[in-house]
């Protein structure tokens, strides 16, 4: 049966970024609704149908499930590169900035009487189509970044459980790295963000069970370690300088999370009220186990801290295993939320919003296009699988204008606002412009020094 656009709906708001100010419909039909449908709509007149449908709880999910990944585990390690004090500082202030930045965030969803549902489209109200250019070629190389990230790190939790289960058997991390993807090549055909919601719910379990283990083992192995240990920055003036700009890029890509505007999207009206309930207990979860993670792994380790704190854990081997499971559970939602805004490009540009989801034409373009971009991430991730030094450069580039930066930006542009509140977010944004700066330097002179030292598909 032919489906035609429903009528209006009032969960879009007054209006919608997507379609120019006019009225809203609802897309992604059900057969049968073409009775209440308007009559000849555009694809920019249309908003899709899981807008406004989502819980303050869904909306936890969904940000712990983008920020609170296996970075967690990273945390000891960038600590191992900055010392306590400036090890503390820039996490705490890290993890301050983005919570308040993701409320200015949050406050601009409806700026200009129009609900942004896209980054990308909130950058445009704001700056005018200059904006669009700040925003989109930032948000989609977080995206991509961050999948091939997801991956390699996935296959490292994988072949991890490989070594401690079957030491005389161990498979090569490529197949690992392939296994992961075709994983998330079957849960790439989930629709849309409000369907991932389940995942997320147990990414954020997942995040919540391996930080609580990594921190007990952590403190076990402490407890049992050699006294002192080694908490200060050692090597030469290059070799610390160059490890307080990665770490400085771990730190950001660790509080990450350039979807806030389509993880709102999802939120019930009142939108404002819904978000920010969801932007409280996420942090609640992110920041508790950043602060215990970090505090408990670093001083187990001190400067021993491997980039991934599970990698310095080996008793007991189950617990370690264990571990190493929900971060590779973990990993599958984090995966699918920083896939969502290049999914839905695909959607809007290639199918047909004014039919039905689950028409062969919108099928087809969820089956080919999402299908050939996590096959081409779990590829280039399969040959470069350095870790360590992506989480930096993705934090310096892509984490760090989008999450630290711009946010602030657009308030101050939007809002005009006067006094020590403005003057204050100006010069964090411009800290955090000189931490972007140098973490990637950092994190380019890691990729060239370790691109140096292994070989395409490494076996790490």
């Amino acid at each position: 049966m032919a489906t035609k656009p429903v009528a209006p709906v009032n969960t879009a708001g007054p209006g919608d970024s997507a379609h120019n100010g006019n009225q809203a419909v609802k897309y992604w039909v059900k057969p049968g609704e073409a009775e209440a449908a308007k009559a000849h709509p555009t694809k920019d007149e249309v908003v899709p149908v899981f807008v406004g449908r989502a819980e303050w709880y869904h909306i936890t999910y969904h940000i712990c499930a983008a920020v609170a990944s296996v970075p967690t585990l990273g945390l000891p390690g960038a600590m191992a590169g900055l010392g306590w004090p400036a090890g503390m500082i820039t996490l705490i202030l890290g993890g301050a900035t983005t919570c308040y930045t993701s409320f200015l965030i949050a406050r601009l969803h409806t700026y200009g009487g129009k609900r942004h549902i896209r980054y990308r489209d909130l950058g445009d109200a704001v700056l005018g189509r200059w904006g669009w250019w700040a925003v989109m070629p930032f948000q989609f190389a977080v995206c991509v970044g961050s999948t091939i990230a997801n991956l390699i790190v996935a296959g490292q939790a994988m072949k991890a459980v490989n070594v401690i289960c079957r030491p005389d058997n161990v498979v090569p991390l490529p197949y690992y790295i392939i296994v992961f993807g075709a994983v998330n090549l079957v849960l790439s055909q989930c629709p849309h963000m409000h369907s991932i919601r389940f995942i997320n719910q147990l990414a954020t379990f997942c995040t919540i069970s391996f930080a609580t283990v990594a921190v007990g083992l952590s403190a076990y192995a402490g407890n049992h370690a050699p006294a002192p240990r080694d908490y200060g920055v050692h090597g030469s003036s290059s070799h610390k300088l160059f490890g307080i700009f990665n770490s400085l890029g771990i730190m950001a890509f660790a509080y990450g999370n350039t979807v806030i505007p389509e993880i709102q999207a999802t939120a019930k009206e009142p939108n404002l009220k819904t978000m920010k309930r969801g932007i409280v207990g996420a942090y609640t979860v992110i920041l508790t186990a950043y602060l215990v993670v970090a505090t408990v792994g670093y001083w187990a380790f001190g400067t021993d801290a491997k980039v991934i704190i599970l990698q310095s854990l080996s008793y007991p081997s189950w617990a370690v295993a264990t571990a190493w499971v929900f971060a590779a559970i973990q990993l599958t939602g984090t995966t699918q939320i920083y896939c969502q805004p290049i999914y839905e490009g695909f959607d809007k540009q290639l199918g047909n919003p004014l039919e039905s989801l689950w028409s062969m034409r919108n099928l087809a373009v969820r089956l080919v296009c999402r299908t050939i971009f996590i096959v081409v991430c779990t590829v280039v991730a399969a040959m470069i699988p350095f870790f360590g030094d992506f989480m930096g450069l993705i934090g310096a580039i892509g984490y760090t204008p989008m999450d630290f930066v711009l946010p602030i930006f657009l308030w101050i542009v939007a809002y005009k606002p006067k006094g020590p509140r403005m003057w204050i977010s100006l010069a964090l944004a411009c800290l955090y412009i000189c931490v972007g700066s140098v973490a990637a330097v950092g994190a380019v002179r890691n990729i060239v020094v370790d691109s140096i030292n292994y070989s395409l598909f490494a076996n790490l």
